[in-house]
């Protein structure tokens, strides 16, 4: 199971007013119901759309329906969570901030293939749906930072050790110079605190699994019994 920033991304907009994203005059299929919360056909076709909005042309492999599911359980039972997690005045400030540079960021990335609207159009989105599914992602990271991050401790050791074997190979095959380790460090624990965060995230969440009510309907195997993304 994965739900590092990569997987969090692939996310439902809907979980942003606890609605669904599948069009009113569209009937879906029930796939699974996460306490009671259902998720539809409507639902996982969105986000794969949405998956290959962020990974177009960076030769990422898509996620089957089945891994897709998975995430989308997951997920519904973070937004769940989210919804008694008070956002302060200067947290909605941040929070917006980096919506709007993810925006800028993604027009940017597609304004030489036609523009970001006309991908949107191609894989029937609207662009105020991905400014909800950025803004979720923006949310959930925010709670990782002030939920978990605080209680992480990195030691000289892990940075040395991230600095020797994850930094400097990739540098050293291309030709490039390492920067000494005290022009760097800052960064490296930056690095490491947000993977231990987001590892005390995954667990927080697989807790919370464990002891919630997930219903699958006809046809939908568990994702327990499927690979897990």
């Amino acid at each position: 199971m994965c739900l590092k920033k990569t997987c969090i991304t692939a996310v439902l907009v809907f979980w942003l007013t606890g609605a669904g994203l599948s069009s009113a005059e569209e009937i879906d299929r029930l796939l699974a119901a996460v306490n009671g919360r259902v998720i539809t056909e409507g639902d996982l076709k969105m986000a794969l759309a949405l998956n290959a909005v962020l990974t177009l042309g960076k030769g990422v492999a898509q996620p089957s329906r089945q891994e897709v599911l998975d995430r989308l359980i997951y997920l519904e039972l973070t937004r769940q969570e989210l919804e008694n997690f008070p956002v302060e005045q200067g947290d909605q400030s941040r929070i917006q901030a980096s919506v709007r540079a993810r925006m800028n960021d993604l027009k940017s990335a597609y304004a030489e293939i036609g523009g970001l609207p006309a991908i949107l159009r191609q894989l029937g989105l609207q662009e105020d749906e991905l400014f909800s599914y950025v803004r979720l992602q923006a949310l959930v990271d925010r709670f990782v930072d002030l939920r978990f991050a605080p209680f992480v401790s990195i030691s000289a050791a892990e940075i040395e050790a991230y600095y020797r074997e994850t930094l400097a190979p990739p540098l050293a095959r291309s030709g490039s110079a390492l920067p000494p380790l005290d022009e760097v460090a800052s960064k490296i624990k930056e690095i490491l605190t947000k993977d231990k965060a987001t590892a005390a995230y995954v667990e927080w969440v697989d807790n919370i699994r464990s002891h919630s009510r997930i219903e699958f309907f006809a046809n939908t195997a568990p994702p327990s019994e499927k690979k897990r993304p």
